[in-house]
């Protein structure tokens, strides 16, 4: 896991993040809003690659490994391949993610 905010990102002009992931691609990815109270993924959650959230509205916790991170708009996370995680809003707003994996 690594965290960061939005003024820590770093792009060449082409991505985001070159020195973390060079020519790698963005395999899939979205933009998803946790209702109030939401827990997404509440069971063992993984990827074999790793996943980019920017959090861009709202505030919550992101439970990696089962450590609880508390996350706020501008935020940024980078959860490694095989990494238990979930996303949990707070109970009285609305959270709100970009999300992507990259692939190898």
């Amino acid at each position: 896991m690594k965290k960061m905010t939005l003024a820590d990102l770093q792009y060449d002009g082409r991505r985001l993040m070159p020195s973390q992931y060079g020519e790698r691609e963005i395999t899939e990815g979205g933009v998803t809003v946790f209702q109030p109270g939401e827990t997404v993924h509440p069971d063992y959650h993984v990827h074999e690659l790793d996943e980019v959230f920017i959090f861009v509205q709202g505030r919550g916790v992101l439970p990696i490994d089962g450590v609880e991170y508390p996350i706020q708009t501008g935020d940024v996370f980078i959860v490694e391949a095989g990494e238990d995680h979930h996303t949990r809003s707070a109970p009285d707003e609305s959270l709100v993610a970009v999300w992507y994996l990259v692939g190898e």
